[in-house]
């Protein structure tokens, strides 16, 4: 089986964070075979390891957020040959993994979802589904560790370094793909419009205004809600409404 390196990139999110790496713990891909490396650079939480994934944490700070990504890429284990991107705002499903395994194991280089939940304020909305001309959702993505440096990671920007990367691989005649098409099931809850601090999408100096060094913060690892009931009585709803 393919081993996943899964990077994320926190700041100041602590509640968020604790929900994100419980979805890495509900995963149904095999723990073996699969890794969750958060980076820290405000030195909320010190380093912390728990079953296959770690927390490093330490106050100093990256000049830019892209510098922020590619160095967390670079902590992965070295048998592994994949990486999937993770926001520390968004909820992950138990068959997140086991998707993008599938396309890799199909021959998949980069690869994405084609529809994820969309949330506002922990309340699932609708559904995102990607079209050619709309934006690709960072979150969603997974490459090869391969493919991710052969084409230098990511930009030294701090808003839209996601975009501009995406921009050159396409340029470079990329495709991103979903072997699995409509057979997937999303996997995962969009919650940019949740609270918290965003440092994305903001400007290089926007980026470096922020506090350098946080307080020591408590992480508390699990979901505050049932977010599986709260896709089903979407899905409920979704019908219900469709059928009249």
């Amino acid at each position: 089986m393919l081993k996943l390196s899964v990077c994320c990139s926190t700041y100041n999110r602590p509640e968020m964070l604790g929900e994100l790496i419980a979805s890495f713990e509900m995963q149904d891909y095999p723990a073996k075979y699969r890794e969750l490396i958060v980076l820290d650079d405000a030195g909320q939480y010190g380093d912390i390891r728990g079953k296959n994934w770690q927390v490093v944490s330490f106050p100093r700070r990256f000049a830019s957020l892209g510098e922020k990504r590619n160095a967390c890429v670079s902590l992965t284990s070295p048998d592994s040959d994949h990486i999937v991107i993770a926001d520390d705002d968004d909820i992950y499903l138990p068959h997140w993994l086991q998707c993008h395994a599938l396309n890799f194991e199909n021959g998949v280089i980069w690869s994405f979802a084609h529809s994820v939940y969309w949330s506002k304020n922990n309340v699932i909305t609708g559904k995102w589904n990607y079209q050619n001309d709309t934006f690709l959702m960072h979150p969603a993505h997974a490459f090869s560790k391969k493919l991710f440096w052969n084409y230098g990671g990511y930009p030294h920007l701090a808003g839209w370094e996601d975009h501009d990367f995406f921009k050159r691989l396409l340029e470079a005649g990329l495709e991103h793909r979903n072997s699995l098409q409509d057979k997937q099931k999303p996997y995962m809850i969009y919650r940019r419009f949740s609270g918290g601090e965003h440092i994305t999408c903001v400007s290089v100096e926007k980026y470096r205004q922020r506090q350098a060094v946080l307080p020591k913060a408590k992480l508390e690892v699990g979901w505050r809600y049932d977010y599986q009931a709260d896709i089903e009585n979407f899905e409920k709803t979704a019908e219900t409404v469709n059928s009249q």
